[in-house]
């Protein structure tokens, strides 16, 4: 049987986070820093930690023949924070969460458009007849709709709460066809981090808000560019 890769101490802690349902992504994050000695590179991490979630998968189902399915948190992108720096030089980590976001919009605009190919991007913050969206931008991808959630930090990926995964979890039921994007920009060092779909773990519970308002905002979009393109 092959030597374990990961130390027992760490593995431990592993296991004890999967136990208390933290997510994939928060594990990951919380123990790449300290895992850097033991693995080799990104996917020999991604295969010790999903070997210690199927573990503890198994042993919650207290079944042998389930499947447990290996997960893959995306790498870190860099991106040219330089053009950014009058931005960055307002930001403080004790700013209230929207006022830092907004201030950070040329940047979002900046990353998804000439980054990760994303048109007609528009801001969910600033629309109409609703308040509060559980996602921050409105973009195409080729003909593809997305919502996008911003998560933005001078030196961490930080991400969106339960009530938030929730609500676009059920935002995604309601709208056939639309996709999702989690966007984390860590500014301090000018790198991201996005998820995409099936990337994001949206199985949380939370206080129902109600998602009326956006469905029928994204689909006045929908129908203006159909309009457009027939």
């Amino acid at each position: 049987m092959p030597k374990p890769i990961l130390p027992e101490s760490l593995r431990e802690k592993i296991a004890n986070l999967f136990e208390q349902g933290l997510s994939s992504v928060e594990i990951y994050d919380a123990v790449i820093e300290v895992s850097k000695p033991y693995v080799k590179s990104h996917e020999q991490l991604m295969r010790c930690l999903s070997s210690i979630k199927g573990k503890i998968t198994l042993k919650r189902k207290r079944k042998k023949t389930i499947q447990v399915k290996r997960f893959n948190v995306p790498r870190p992108k860099k991106f040219d924070v330089t053009r950014h720096q009058s931005t960055v030089r307002q930001l403080r980590s004790n700013m209230i969460g929207k006022k830092f976001e907004n201030l950070c919009k040329d940047i979002v605009i900046d990353i998804l458009k000439n980054y990760e190919g994303f048109k007609a991007i528009e801001n969910a913050n600033e629309a109409p007849n609703f308040h509060n969206p559980p996602f921050d931008f409105f973009a195409f991808k080729s003909i593809k709709p997305f919502v996008i959630e911003f998560k933005g930090s001078l030196n961490n990926f930080n991400a969106p709460g339960e009530t938030q995964k929730r609500r676009l979890k059920e935002l995604l039921k309601r709208i056939k066809g639309l996709n999702v994007v989690l966007l984390q920009v860590k500014l301090t060092t000018g790198e991201y981090r996005i998820f995409y779909n099936d990337d994001m773990n949206l199985f949380f519970d939370g206080k129902k808000v109600s998602i009326n308002p956006v469905v029928k905002w994204i689909e006045t979009k929908l129908d203006k560019r159909k309009s457009a393109n027939d």
